[in-house]
């Protein structure tokens, strides 16, 4: 790839750069030279320094060299780095590993990657920590070593980076769990809704992810066995069959099991449902369709914590509460199957006639706790 600066004019008060691509047509496999020209910005706004600037950081971005020909870190992970790990990625971290990758195009893409530095990236993190989740600031801390170890084998730059990036101090976040009164004033609140009622007192014994929630059918629920089987759930607005890595490979469903306090809830509501067969949702929306998640927090949750004087409910804030109230109920290994860790993955926690009884056991201890009256 040829290298270029490109150059700059003015026209009606405003800066315009100019610049050449090169296109192959894919049926001759000639090469054609395109001239590209782009508004950058109003000269009241910028100097014409600026305005260069502007410039090569958008043909650095979309032709993947700088202006003295290197390689930039946005084309290195793009053409390098990206093609050979997206295909390992998972169709639900596709999505969040894409917008990682945008924040670091944001700020290092266009920089020629022979000028990483190391004090850079190790600023930019720092200061990330102290606005954006721990979550964030760990997986670009991973991504940017990944990529700057990939550059040093191939030999894009003599020595890593990033070899010594470290996690900042991150920022305290107050991971809000409700009490035990909160949760009775919530069933409370929920009283006249047997269905409310049963989609609380089954994410409160279960830890149920929306996800999986507002995907369950009544044929998913054996009353008999007192279990739900997990076979689908909603992504992004879709539904898709449920999927698990465990040790053994993959699996198409898990089975959990449901206490009674919860099973009864369940039954009680089926019996006055309007949507009972058993392909209809346990818990459908107005229309009949499965609830976003969004939707029945905005449409339930709220009015419900309002009701109970709760300060703030979600489905996150539910999650983290049956996990505060289980610790200290059963094993960690009980606390686990429950709660669907990762950690715990063994092809017999997904069989109902593999549920250990201590994990039962487990389950009742906390519907005792969470739904007693």
């Amino acid at each position: 790839m040829k290298f270029q600066a490109g150059y700059i004019t003015t026209k009606s008060g405003s800066f315009l750069g100019h610049y050449s691509k090169w296109v192959t047509d894919w049926k001759t496999g000639e090469k054609t030279r395109i001239q590209r020209a782009y508004k950058i910005g109003k000269l009241s706004e910028m100097t014409k320094t600026e305005a260069r600037q502007k410039l090569q950081e958008r043909v650095a971005s979309e032709l993947g060299t700088t202006a003295d020909g290197r390689a930039t870190l946005k084309w290195f992970i793009e053409h390098r780095w990206k093609p050979m790990r997206e295909g390992t990625w998972r169709e639900s971290t596709k999505q969040t590993n894409e917008e990682l990758l945008k924040m670091i195009y944001a700020r290092f893409g266009a920089l020629p990657i022979e000028d990483v530095d190391g004090v850079e990236l190790q600023s930019w993190l720092n200061k990330l920590a102290k606005e954006r989740s721990g979550s964030v600031v760990k997986h670009l801390r991973i991504f940017l070593r990944s990529v700057m170890l990939e550059a040093t084998e191939e030999d894009y730059v003599r020595k890593n980076p990033a070899r010594m990036l470290r996690v900042p101090k991150l920022k305290t976040i107050k991971r809000r769990y409700l009490s035990t009164e909160h949760v009775k004033a919530l069933l409370k609140a929920a009283q006249w809704s047997p269905s409310d009622t049963a989609l609380l007192s089954l994410i409160l014994v279960t830890g149920l992810r929306p996800s999986e929630l507002f995907a369950l059918r009544w044929e998913n629920f054996n009353s008999t066995k007192a279990t739900l089987t997990i076979a689908e759930t909603v992504y992004r607005g879709k539904l898709r069959p449920y999927t698990k890595t465990t040790e053994e490979g993959e699996t198409d469903r898990l089975t959990i099991f449901v206490p009674d306090a919860a099973s009864l809830a369940l039954a009680k509501w089926h019996s006055v449902s309007e949507h009972k067969a058993d392909d209809d949702f346990i818990f459908p929306a107005p229309e009949g369709g499965f609830w976003h998640k969004e939707n029945y927090q905005r449409r339930v949750l709220v009015d419900l914590a309002l009701v109970a004087e709760i300060e703030h409910v979600n489905f996150q804030v539910l999650r983290r509460t049956v996990a505060t109230h289980a610790q200290h109920l059963g094993s960690p290994k009980d606390i686990s199957v429950i709660l669907r860790h990762s950690k715990v993955q063994t092809a017999q926690e997904n069989y109902v006639q593999m549920i250990e009884s201590s994990v039962k056991e487990t389950a009742e201890k906390l519907a005792d706790k969470m739904l007693e009256q």
